[in-house]
């Protein structure tokens, strides 16, 4: 946030000294600084109304575990490629609050579909010592590299059994339209922040990628909604009248 304060005061400055309209580029990089600090803001909220609707409802129909927990993967490898390559944390820092409000949904999702105990113990283990080997040195530079070029896979994967179970559905059940909306929002702000701060072409593949999916679930819950699990309940009521 200095960073930001000081383009905008240095800019302000000469224009009203000198009289100087900044650099195209000073303008891009407070713009793509600006950018990344309100999508950081943003994320603090961006999981909570899918979160609220799970809490509300005492139900995580229409919820994949799988996709969240491949999704809660693929935060934990963008926040850990960001810190190791020692960029902004303007330009990835969002993962890592988005990372701990997946957790949070995970737990619960894990607590209304009634998952296996072995299954939330594993998940405990393995983020948990993925966590302690980046904090820790034990996952190098070039692991991590390799590791993010996967997680464009792993994004897809994450997205596309919700995606499927949707249509086979014909019903989004809890999903929040807002948190997704979100999600696409947030992704074209940072394929622009990327290519003005070098976040590389993984990243930007990734966004284009996240992009896509987030816009085929947001269509999905304004064209289905959750209206696929009443209707079937209600046709066996019928038959027994």
């Amino acid at each position: 946030m200095a960073e930001v304060v000081k383009l905008l005061t240095h800019a302000y400055t000469d224009f009203l000294v000198h009289g100087h309209i900044p650099p195209t580029d000073v303008i891009k990089l407070i713009i793509s600084k600006m950018l990344g600090y309100g999508i950081l803001l943003f994320s603090t909220l961006v999981k909570l109304p899918q979160v609220a609707n799970v809490l509300r409802a005492h139900s995580a129909d229409g919820l994949s575990a799988v996709s969240c927990e491949l999704e809660t993967w693929g935060l934990l490898v963008h926040t850990a490629y960001g810190y190791l390559k020692g960029l902004a944390f303007s330009t990835y820092g969002e993962a890592s609050i988005l990372f701990a409000q997946n957790v949070l949904l995970l737990a619960l999702i894990y607590k209304y579909n009634r998952m296996p105990l072995s299954r939330r113990l594993a998940a405990v283990i393995l983020l948990g010592g993925a966590i302690a080997a980046v904090l820790t040195g034990h996952v190098s530079m070039a692991l991590i590299s390799h590791a993010y070029d996967l997680n464009n896979i792993i994004l897809m994967s994450a997205r596309l059994p919700q995606i499927l179970q949707n249509f086979s559905a014909r019903s989004t059940g809890q999903l929040s339209v807002i948190t997704y909306a979100a999600n696409t929002l947030g992704c074209v702000a940072r394929l622009f922040t990327t290519m003005q701060e070098g976040g590389g072409s993984a990243m930007f593949r990734q966004y284009c990628i996240s992009l896509v999916l987030n816009g085929i679930l947001v269509t999905q819950i304004l064209v289905f909604g959750n209206k696929g699990a009443a209707p079937n309940k209600a046709k066996p009521a019928a038959k027994r009248a």
